[in-house]
Formats: structure tokens, sequence, C-alpha cells
């Protein structure tokens, strides 16, 4: 069987090369009907349209009038514990859809299992519509994607879903952002630092938090030597039990609830003891924490995908690549009022954002040569 092209597949739904290409590319002016036969007909046939080919046709033409480029996908894998999008992850998709639109790129949402599209469906529905790149949020250490057509895609995740990394990654540097926090609490005078966490939030980032915890507290010290509180769930007597025991001067955890348990219980914050917000983007009143940078995430997603459709990769990498991204210290009334710490202090150099156009320099002079020979 003769490999079909695209005049043959314009021929085949009776319209011009043209509106074939048009259609495949999601453009606004080809009616819903037109769309749908030739997407239909593409995958009936295995048509592909290759992206970077198409991109150099359209800066050779000139037609600058509106800028796309392909259709992007995020795709949320639930889990028991976070079925849902949490705040935290809304604000990574409002980052990487800004910047996905900055970059020529119609970016939608879905989620693996609603209405029972598993892996290998739900790839079939994003091929039918059109999208190039998938950036997937994994939520939890799973192995809920696989049978997913990896090879039609140019794909990466946000954090990690099991021990052996297999897409490209944006993540977090959690071993740097915590490591970098703790040196600062220590200098402002806490020398009894405690950790607590519920056990499948760190398990979920390969057990991250609670490693830089223990590696600071084993080799550059001052922050005593107390347990990690780690449980299915924490709790208020949890909390709490743990305080007696160990007595703390400052504790570290993602909940801020805790500070209003600790105040029924006569321990005022921040008089008897310190809090520093794990997850400051989460919190639900004001309190010193980690930034831990989402919008920044989807952003860096968004460039990361763009760079791989243009250099027209697809599916899983033989190398797979991670973008580390560093936190941001927030001081907040939570901790002893100093001087020497100031707000949303950056606890790392930023890495400025790719062109304007996500394309790399090599890809800009083969348009203009290819432009100018035209």
């Amino acid at each position: 069987m003769a490999k079909i092209t695209l005049r043959s597949l314009a021929d085949s739904c009776g319209v011009s090369s043209a509106t074939a290409s048009r259609a495949l590319s999601g453009h606004p002016n080809v009616k819903a009907d037109v769309r749908a036969r030739v997407l239909e007909a593409a995958q009936v046939h295995g048509y592909q349209r290759n992206q970077l080919v198409s991109n150099l046709m359209a800066h050779v033409r000139g037609d600058r009038s509106r800028h796309f480029v392909g259709n992007l996908a995020i795709v949320h894998v639930p889990s028991a514990q976070q079925p849902n999008i949490v705040p935290m992850q809304q604000e990574i998709i409002d980052g990487a859809v800004a910047r996905g639109t900055e970059l020529g790129f119609e970016t939608n949402v879905f989620q693996l299992g609603r209405e029972g599209s598993g892996p290998a469906a739900l790839g079939r529905i994003l091929q039918a519509r059109g999208v190039s790149g998938v950036i997937f949020l994994q939520p939890n250490s799973n192995d809920a994607t696989n049978g997913f057509p990896w090879d039609k895609f140019a794909t990466l995740q946000i954090d990690y879903n099991s021990n052996e990394v297999s897409q490209h990654t944006v993540s977090l540097d959690h071993h740097f952002t915590l490591t970098s926090a703790l040196g600062r609490l220590r200098a402002l005078g806490y020398h009894r630092i405690g950790l607590f966490i519920a056990r499948h939030k760190d398990e979920r980032l390969g057990h991250k938090w609670s490693a830089a915890f223990r590696s600071f507290q084993e080799n550059q010290g001052g922050i005593g030597h107390l347990p990690v509180l780690m449980n299915p769930a924490i709790t208020p007597p949890d909390l709490l039990a743990w305080h007696a025991s160990h007595q703390p001067d400052l504790i570290i955890g993602h909940i801020d609830q805790a500070v209003t348990w600790l105040h029924d219980s006569q321990i005022h914050v921040p008089d008897h003891l310190g809090f520093f917000n794990l997850n400051w983007n989460e919190r639900t009143r004001p309190c010193a924490g980690l930034d831990l940078r989402p919008a920044l995430h989807g952003i860096v997603a968004a460039e990361t995908l763009a760079a791989q459709i243009h250099r027209n990769e697809r599916g899983l990498p033989a190398d797979p690549r991670s973008v580390m991204i560093s936190g941001l210290w927030v001081n907040g009334p939570t901790l002893r009022p100093s001087p020497t710490v100031s707000p949303a202090a950056p606890l790392t150099r930023r890495v400025p954002p790719l062109r304007a156009d996500g394309t790399s320099p090599k890809l800009q002079s083969r348009i203009a040569i290819i432009s100018a020979l035209c």
C-alpha cells in the first residue's frame, strides 16, 4: 500500500490540499464537519503531518497574520489521594496555557480515565484533535499511563511518576530548595528544627523532602536530630504528641492548620515555636514558607515541549532530561522577625526563557535561508 500524501488525503475527502492542511492544523476558518472528516480520514489512513516542515513553510509563505503552531494537551493523572486538580496544579496549568499561547499553541486540559478513557483511548482522542505535544501532571507514583501511544507525541511530565524516569521532566529542585531554607532558618537562631509530612506526599517525590532534611541534619548540622513525623495523614494528636516528645523550636510542614492546633494547646506561633510552610502556595493563612513556583513550572514545561516539537521529536527519549526549578523563600509572621531576611528572596538565579517563538537559533537560520531562496 502506497504511503498516503496530503494530496491523496485531500482527494479522499473531496477537499483541496490547502483545506486539508488547514483542517489538520486546527485553522479556525475550516468548517467543523470538514475538519472532522479530514481528521478521521487521517487517522484511518495513518497520515501524520511533519510539524517542522509545516512550520517552515508557514514562515516561507510569510503568513504571520495568525501565529498558530499547533495544539498542546495537559493531562491530569488522578490518584486515590488526589483525584482532582488541586489549586497548585491549576497554577501550573495557567502558566503553561499562557506561555503556550505566546509560543503559538492552543492548550486544552484532559483527565486520564474520565468517561472511561484509558491511556490508549486518550491517545486516540488527542490524535484526532491534532495534538502534537502532551504535558502530564503526575500526582502520585503509579503506572496509570501504561499503554499510552508515546510515539505519536512529544511529551514531558511535571514531577516524577515512578523511580524509573522515562520522560523529560520539569520538577522542583527539592534538595537545594529545602537545604537553602534550612541554612537560613538556622541563621535566624532555630536549632531544634522538625519536619512533618504525609507519607504519600513524600513518596510521590521519591522522598526528596525527607532526604534533604536528614542530609542537612547529618552533614551540615546545627538544627538538631529530631525524627521526621511521617504518617499516612497528619492529625492534631499526632503532631502534638510528636511536639511534646521532641520539643522543636521550629517545625516545617505542608499543613498550616498546625498553627491552630498548636494555639489550641497554648503553644503560640511564633512566640513559643516557629512555623515554616513546606508549600506556601497552598497556604490558608499568612505564614513564612517556600514558594514552589508552580506557574514557572508550567511556563518551563510549555517552552520545553515547544522546543521538542520544533525539533520534530516524538516518543519516549533515549536519554530523559530533567529541568530543575528552585523555590523562593517567603518571609512571614510565623517566624521571629529578623532584619537579615528579605521577603521573597530567590534561592537561585532564574534561567532566562527561550526565544519568544519557542524555536532554536538553528531553526531560525534555516527559516531565513528558505525565505531568502523563495
